[in-house]
């Protein structure tokens, strides 16, 4: 644990504070007993189990990005590192998308955070080299930062609205540059490269859920409210999460300490009403707009 001192050294009273560069330690795997059939391992701070063949250089991997997240999200300077008491928090990997599914996976999906039994599920088969199911590179290792984000935020993420749960997950997988490495010395470039990838390639154009649909969702609703979307358009709410925690992280402090008030009040948070949609829509597009995207909302009915 010595060593995590020295990782990002970061002023937690600063107004953006932004964590240093990182790059992952060496990855640890010790082998447990099998249970039920699956390979059982435990990494820094997870237990990791398979019903698969998983290569050594395919586990180190897995092993780096789920253990550099959780050291980049504990020594972010706030309060977001709050896994599950008691057990290691554990990364199931299932070989079939079916099994997958009987665990507590959403279908048609790569990973998912499972809350009510605090584990993320992986389906293997986009995590292993040369099957990736047409996921473009390092697309599979963004996902699950995302996915072990929501687990390391476990005992906060009630607190919290839907919207800055995912954002902040994605605000994350945004820094992963791959493999465990994280940058956050230019997070506004690599929010912005995120974007262009996912949602407009070749256009600055970037389209948007309306700030006042996701403003009081709580998980459930959130789900509902992305499935209700069709497939190729769902990313779109992850996306407006995505800008509206950067709203919150780099607003300035007002905005910074109404996330840390949040995420230790038992009370969960208010920090969005539907009202507040159209002015925080203009104050997102006016700041991207000289950044190099240009944020396209659905006109008002």
């Amino acid at each position: 644990m010595r060593l995590l001192c020295c990782l990002l050294l970061i002023s937690a009273a600063a107004a953006e504070p932004l964590p240093k560069d990182f790059t992952p330690l060496p990855a640890v795997l010790e082998p447990q007993p099998d249970d039920g059939g699956r390979k059982v391992w435990n990494t820094r701070y997870f237990r990791l189990d398979s019903d698969m063949e998983l290569r050594p250089n395919e586990l180190a991997r897995l092993s780096q990005v789920a253990d550099s997240t959780a050291m980049v999200v504990k020594n972010y300077p706030l309060p977001l590192f709050a896994p599950p008491e008691g057990l290691r928090s554990r990364i199931a990997i299932y070989k079939e998308g079916r099994d997958y599914v009987a665990a507590g996976g959403f279908a048609g999906t790569a990973g998912f955070y499972f809350s009510r039994r605090a584990v993320v599920l992986l389906e293997g088969e986009y995590f292993v080299e040369g099957a990736g199911k047409g996921l473009p590179p390092n697309y599979n290792e963004d996902i699950m930062a995302h996915e072990v984000v929501h687990l390391c935020m476990h005992r906060v993420n009630r607190r919290l609205p839907q919207w800055l749960v995912e954002g902040i997950a994605e605000y994350f997988s945004c820094a992963h540059s791959g493999g465990g490495r994280y940058s956050f010395t230019d997070i506004d470039k690599s929010l912005r490269d995120h974007l262009r990838s996912r949602l407009s390639p070749k256009d600055p154009g970037i389209p948007l859920q309306p700030v006042a649909d996701l403003a009081t969702l709580d998980g459930h609703q959130w789900l509902e409210h992305v499935t209700g979307i069709a497939q190729e358009d769902r990313y779109q709410a992850y996306a407006t999460a995505l800008l509206l925690a950067h709203y919150y992280l780099h607003g300035g402090e007002a905005r910074l300490e109404a996330v840390r008030r949040a995420l230790v009040d038992e009370k969960p948070a208010d920090l969005i009403t539907p009202a507040d949609g159209p002015k925080i829509q203009e104050a997102m597009s006016r700041y991207w707009r000289s950044r190099g995207l240009t944020l396209e909302f659905p006109a008002k009915e």
